[in-house]
């Protein structure tokens, strides 16, 4: 059920010209196999960067493609084009790595009306990186999360945040929708070799 108690509020953020940024909870399987090579691009490296595995199969990334818990932010520029994507869970439930109990112990009344979001991952074609697409995608996930009232959560690995893109979102979200953005956890991986001083 939507949730609006704000609808005058104004989100300031990027919009470039000529881009459109649909919300849409479903992609085609035929859409979704085009798409893959350019998820395969963007989070391809993340195989070796980071501990934890980031990226999705053609087969799991066709399946969250068609799954309607997850809104899928589609911007394209005049012609129908693809430029980006980011997905926005909708329900904690298609996270398998998250846990609900964790957020509605403290966020129960959220919780309870379906307005904590998962934002997944985001990217924009080669080539369009650093050309507003990812801020125009996320400004209209703003608006959105501010209408609804939602808190937005999310993980990045380290690789990642020592990049700044953890960065830059929470100075996104923060100057564009007045959102304050803090960290709620951490995991750490370790490793023990058991080799060393063996004769």
């Amino acid at each position: 059920m939507t949730h609006v108690r704000d609808a005058g509020r104004q989100v300031n953020g990027l919009r470039v010209p000529g881009v459109h940024v649909e919300r849409r909870t479903k992609l085609p399987e035929d859409e979704a196999t085009v798409l893959y090579p350019h998820y395969e691009r963007t989070f391809g490296p993340l195989r070796t960067a980071a501990a934890a595995r980031h990226v999705l199969s053609l087969e799991e990334f066709v399946e969250d493609m068609a799954d309607e818990r997850i809104d899928k932010w589609v911007a394209t520029d005049g012609e129908g084009n693809f430029l980006g994507l980011s997905i926005l869970v909708t329900d904690l439930a298609a996270v398998p790595w998250a846990s609900a109990e964790f957020y509605a112990a403290r966020h129960p009344e959220h919780v309870a009306r379906g307005a904590v979001w998962y934002l997944g991952f985001t990217m924009t074609i080669p080539g369009e990186q650093g050309g507003g697409i990812f801020a125009t995608m996320l400004t209209a996930m703003m608006e959105a999360a501010v209408a609804e009232e939602v808190i937005v959560a999310w993980d990045m690995c380290e690789a990642n945040v020592r990049a700044g893109l953890n960065d830059g979102i929470m100075g996104m979200l923060l100057k564009g929708a007045g959102a304050p953005s803090i960290q709620v956890d951490t995991q750490t991986y370790f490793t023990a070799d058991f080799g060393v001083g063996a004769d």
